[in-house]
């Protein structure tokens, strides 16, 4: 109520007005190893501005320009709400707004309104707690960064009391996770995220129905000792969607859902351990059967991991995840074992890096491994280049896009 009454107040002056703004390109080549034709290029331009009014209002605002030839694409826009849908330019180029928010500081309490996203976990990019937000899933697992969130429209109130840091969300925005196009290189093909249709088979015509009710969120967050615990409600529409037949064809429809969840971080010397669960007791899910049957089932995620500060500048990420679901006739597994490995070093000044990732799921046998080498150039320009690889069933996880082993190369400019 704090920071609702601190907004009324106006924001100064113009003269006390600055502003700030970056520019970063990205252009990224990438060729397939198996039949050696450059089939992808991309390039995404990202302008970001900050408004400062004074001490305690600011507004940001952060751009995507996106382009791209080959098979690979941008990516499905029917998955997006009205309000949060691309601006397209043709099939191979859009406009997105990653983020657009009016924010208000005092102290300890913030209120921010706008385009954002809402980053509640603490691994590194197993979705355990973390699923306020949309994702892009365009490119699978073979992203720089994971999740990709996408913003939505909404609020947010942060504040303490009582020695608790709350988080309190709001969104109002439909958008669920970005898949890739039917054709893509990245389209699905395993049976568990086609409601159980075998892999190469075509798909019925598929409608997307946004949904239209509210995603709500809470955490509270607290310091005890040397630790960092926090405890979290999500309910709202489910980001996954569940296949229904329609008269023309098959809806994917996003049904409610709560999840609760709690995580804890600790610092022990060079390492920092990390640990999620979390318990969605309606889960919705598809049965097996050519009816295309729904349920809702209870589903329990974990996982756990460390950031470990090697010396000779190494760094080691490893983390394991652990997703079930309860019940009998799923399209997936009911339960998923996913363990990540990535190791990092840098040299000469930190100019250089490089770097082997390692994702595997242990309940199918498939991953993938992406070395990567980076040269920082200067403070503008870095150079990337490295391989995804990718082996497995092509009914699992990863081994469902172990045709599409490839190599990339990547220039990114900052301003």
């Amino acid at each position: 109520m704090l920071a609702i009454a601190g907004m009324m107040a106006a924001p100064a002056a113009a003269d006390s007005i600055k502003v700030d703004h970056s520019l970063e390109a990205v252009q990224t080549l990438a060729t397939g190893i198996d039949d050696g034709e450059a089939d992808f290029a991309k390039l995404e331009i990202r302008p970001d501005f900050n408004v400062r009014f004074n001490r305690a209002w600011r507004a940001d605002v952060a751009l995507r320009f996106e382009g791209a030839t080959g098979d690979t694409g941008l990516g499905s826009v029917e998955t997006y709400g009205d309000v949060s849908r691309p601006l397209t330019l043709g099939p191979d180029a859009r406009i997105e707004i990653d983020e657009a928010t009016l924010s208000w500081r005092k102290r300890s309490s913030r209120l921010t309104l706008g385009k954002q996203t809402f980053a509640w976990g603490v691994l590194d990019g197993l979705q355990v707690t973390d699923r306020f937000d949309a994702v892009r899933r365009r490119e699978a697992v073979f992203t720089e960064q994971r999740p990709q969130r996408i913003s939505k429209w909404g609020a947010r109130a942060e504040f303490n009391r009582a020695g608790v840091r709350w988080d309190i969300a709001a969104s109002f925005d439909g958008t669920s996770d970005q898949p890739a196009n039917p054709g893509d290189t990245y389209a699905v093909r395993a049976p568990r995220f086609r409601a159980g249709v075998p892999a190469g088979a075509p798909l019925p015509d598929l409608r997307v129905v946004t949904p239209d009710e509210p995603t709500l969120g809470i955490r509270g967050s607290r310091r005890i000792g040397g630790s960092d615990f926090s405890a979290l409600v999500i309910h709202g529409p489910d980001t996954e969607p569940v296949f229904r037949p329609a008269s023309t064809g098959v809806t994917l429809e996003y049904d409610m859902r709560t999840l609760v969840g709690a995580t804890w971080q600790t610092s022990a010397g060079a390492r920092v351990w990390r640990v999620e669960t979390a318990w969605v007791p309606d889960q919705p899910v598809n049965l097996e059967g050519p009816s295309l049957a729904t349920d809702t089932r209870s589903r329990w995620l974990a996982g756990a991991g460390v950031d470990w500060d090697l010396p000779n500048d190494l760094f080691l990420n490893a983390q394991l995840g652990v997703d079930h679901v309860d019940g009998d006739e799923l399209v997936r597994p009911n339960t998923d074992v996913i363990s990540t490995l990535r190791i990092q070093r840098s040299f000469s000044n930190q100019t250089w890096n490089a770097s082997a990732e390692l994702l595997g799921s242990l309940t199918d046998g498939d991953g993938t491994f992406r070395p990567a080498l980076s040269w920082q150039a200067n403070d503008r320009l870095r150079l990337q280049a490295g391989l995804d690889l990718v082996w497995g069933d092509e009914d699992g996880i990863f081994g469902q896009f172990r045709d599409t082993d490839r190599a990339w190369f990547k220039v990114r400019w900052m301003v």
